[in-house]
């Protein structure tokens, strides 16, 4: 995985490169926003992951982010790391185009995890016929989960919306990134069916998996957890 890490300290930089670089990652690693610019255009903009520091000198990470998105049309994962914790910092990173966001100081192996779920977000919309986590299995043929003996059935785009918070598990999910990958194909659609339907799959998990939940991040979007 090849990642272009912006990050103007210089000791935290040198840190996550070594440590991302363990993890068996190929990292560019730079300090300014306009460095990161350069850097993108002299490979061509060929990277799975873009990590970017909120505060940087020259461009700020928002102003890179906006540029990467908008002049450069860069169509990997945008991942930010940032002191501000504030929703509306968070929002705001969202709203320039960031996939999502850790909150300093964070540990490798969150950042990691984060990392791979962005990847398989970009290359896998949709995942693979049979997906397992925490004893969970998601069959996508028949549209059926099971655990051990119990087994829910789902409709298409209940269905299709699980997948989506399944595969991206522990992770906020943008609501209109949600809506924008389901309903894409449907523009007199309006966003507010996303929200009957996330009403309608909680249901269906209570009565069956009440160790899933499809928790709402107010202003954000919505993130599935399991509890065992």
């Amino acid at each position: 995985m090849r990642i272009l890490l912006v990050e103007d300290d210089a000791r935290l930089g040198k840190a996550t490169q070594e440590l991302l670089e363990y993890e068996h990652c190929e990292v560019d690693w730079e300090q300014t926003g306009s460095d990161a610019l350069q850097c993108f255009r002299h490979n061509d903009g060929q990277y799975d992951v873009v990590i970017l520091d909120w505060m940087l000198p020259e461009l700020s990470g928002i102003e890179v982010c906006r540029l990467l998105r908008g002049k450069y049309a860069f169509q990997g994962a945008i991942l930010f790391v940032t002191a501000k914790s504030e929703e509306e910092d968070c929002v705001e990173a969202l709203n320039a185009g960031a996939d999502d966001y850790v909150i300093k100081p964070f540990r490798i192996k969150e950042l990691m995890a984060r990392i791979n779920a962005l990847s398989r977000r970009k290359n896998k919309p949709y995942i693979d016929k049979i997906y397992r986590h925490s004893g969970f299995e998601l069959n996508i043929d028949n549209k059926t989960i099971t655990l051990g003996n119990q087994q829910l059935t789902l409709r298409k785009k209940e269905f299709e919306l699980f997948e989506l918070l399944f595969v991206n598990l522990g992770n906020i999910m943008p609501r209109d990134v949600i809506f924008n990958k389901l309903w894409a194909d449907k523009p007199e659609t309006n966003i507010e069916s996303l929200d009957s339907h996330i009403y309608g799959l909680r249901k269906k998990l209570k009565d069956t998996f009440p160790q899933i939940q499809i928790k709402l991040h107010k202003n954000i979007g919505y993130k599935m957890e399991i509890t065992l």
